[in-house]
């Protein structure tokens, strides 16, 4: 029965990724006194494109083809990972260490690519993917140490356990979540620190890298990049969201979770403008220090 709701989750969550980016977009655009997109534009979006003629660059190289699914397969690979209703079949790969080696390896295909198109900004934004890179690690590592010293665990389902069942150090734990939930807004590439809908060269980030793209590898880009947002969200409240004893109901509250946290984004991204790009090094670094901070706090023994 495990093995079965776990599928059915992975591909509930597949499924809904385009919606669940459509919802986040169309929530900030009314927030903003727009109209904005319908929230099923996106599964649109990604069918016209993947039907368009593809084109590469002329001077770019096998990277530049691979890199769209390479992205896409390593998150896939992190959707599978999370344990959607919040167990795993036996034996089952579920360890945050192993989930951000897989981030980290999306993140740097998706520099590579942008390098390989030989293009002015697409280089640009290759060289800020990797450089928010360095800040983002250091503040997901210093947050996955406090979970680590409070559960004793880096497995995904041990750790949500023990957090469930044992609300003890619950400043370090409020602290570890604060700063992980921080650092992920940069890690999705959205506001404050990139902005999804800008098509200004010279402030794009994670968009600059897709500029050469179309067709279908713009197309399976798309869909990778809806596929992160889910996947990161659903994450989150699978470590610190309520856990109920029955699979069924827990697979719907995750969808019912991950709908409401697009809405919240939307909110939350039509109250703030986007950071300059030389501010972003000091708001990782609070991330970072926050987890720090919490870590310091359990190693002092601090109980609350």
């Amino acid at each position: 029965m495990v093995w079965f709701v776990q599928c059915v989750g992975i591909f509930l969550m597949l499924t809904l990724s385009p919606l669940m980016w459509g919802i986040s977009q169309t929530v900030k655009a009314r927030m903003q006194g727009r109209h904005g997109p319908s929230i099923v534009q996106m599964y649109w979006v990604i069918a016209k494109n993947w039907k368009k003629e593809t084109t590469v660059p002329e001077f770019s190289s096998f990277v530049f083809r691979l890199a769209p699914s390479i992205s896409l397969a390593a998150l896939m690979v992190v959707l599978i990972t999370v344990p959607v209703a919040g167990r795993v079949p036996n034996p089952w790969p579920h360890n945050l260490l192993t989930l951000f080696f897989l981030l980290a390896l999306e993140r740097f295909w998706t520099g590579l690519a942008g390098l390989d198109s030989a293009g002015t900004f697409g280089g640009l934004g290759a060289s800020r993917v990797t450089t928010l890179g360095t800040g983002i690690e250091p503040a997901l590592l210093a947050a996955v140490a406090v979970l680590w010293r409070i559960s004793g665990h880096t497995a995904i389902v041990p750790l949500a356990t023990v957090l469930h069942h044992n609300p003890s150090n619950l400043l370090p734990w409020l602290l570890a979540s604060a700063s992980l939930a921080v650092v992920l807004l940069a890690e999705l590439g959205r506001l404050p620190v990139d902005n999804p809908d800008t098509h200004l060269e010279l402030t794009m980030i994670h968009e600059a890298t897709l500029l050469e793209y179309n067709g279908r590898f713009l197309a399976i880009s798309q869909f990778a990049m809806t596929l992160k947002l889910t996947a990161m969200i659903t994450l989150g409240w699978v470590i610190f969201g309520p856990d109920l004893p029955s699979l069924w109901a827990n697979l719907a509250v995750r969808v019912l979770e991950v709908g409401v946290s697009a809405i919240g984004l939307g909110w939350i991204e039509s109250r703030f403008t986007k950071l300059r790009y030389f501010q972003l090094p000091a708001y990782l670094a609070a991330a970072a220090g926050v987890g720090v901070l919490a870590f310091y706090l359990l190693a002092g023994g601090l109980t609350l």
